[in-house]
């Protein structure tokens, strides 16, 4: 069985027996902690940020990781950084895997907003954010889409040829990667959830998707099969 109880990544790994590609949201900002509008806006972990970097490093110490891409923002690059250190794999980072722009309403609360105009705004943005995009250089998901998917399919034809790759990007980048991956529709791709916590897994020959919380380090991981709203 591919679902279930692991007592470590690799060991699923080597029980799928693919090279895979291993899909990780940076940690937590000082933004998202705040429930403060982000987009492109280039903010630090938080604390809780910090201590998900480090979940997630000794979830990933003992596989066989040989290529590490991230965003250019620093949330994407700091998560990164200490298995990228750990393992003296150089990072290389890609413009075209930064978080979705959201022009003007970068920085506002998502829920106090300054005037009722901005807020009905943002909210007939979150309706369809397929194809609304925030006045101020805002981009929607179909303009995310296009920017994305000719390096995600360099970064899999490499992993075919080299083996296990991490990518650290964003919430609404995976989507948009995870929905061309799999070629889903744009309404399933918005539908899906990338939280800062989770780990995608896509077996590049297979071309199946896994999806684990990642634990604090020592315990185990449970692997569930396709795209989940939420972990068990």
């Amino acid at each position: 069985m591919l679902s279930g109880d692991f007592d470590n990544l690799q060991a699923f790994l080597l029980r799928l027996n693919e090279s895979c590609l291993l899909m990780a949201r940076h940690g937590e900002t000082d933004w998202n902690a705040g429930n403060l509008i982000q987009g492109q806006q280039d903010r630090p972990l938080s604390p809780l940020g910090y201590q998900q970097r480090k979940d997630l490093f000794y979830m990933l110490l003992d596989v066989p990781i040989v290529h590490i891409y991230t965003s250019q923002l620093q949330r994407a690059i700091e998560t990164a950084r200490p298995i990228s250190e750990e393992k003296q794999i150089t990072l290389q980072s890609f413009q075209a895997l930064n978080e979705a722009k959201l022009g003007v309403f970068e920085g506002e609360h998502k829920v106090y907003f300054a005037d009722a105009y901005s807020k009905q705004i943002y909210t007939d943005f979150l309706r369809d954010e397929v194809n609304i995009a925030l006045p101020g250089g805002g981009e929607n998901l179909k303009m995310v889409y296009e920017r994305i998917k000719s390096d995600v399919d360099q970064i899999v034809n490499e992993i075919a040829d080299s083996g296990h790759s991490l990518v650290v990007t964003h919430r609404n980048v995976s989507k948009m990667i995870i929905k061309h991956l799999l070629d889903l529709s744009f309404a399933e791709g918005f539908g899906l959830e990338h939280k800062n916590d989770w780990l995608y897994i896509f077996g590049a020959e297979s071309r199946q998707l896994f999806v684990t919380d990642i634990p604090s380090p020592g315990n185990k991981i449970r692997i569930q099969v396709g795209i989940k709203a939420e972990i068990d």
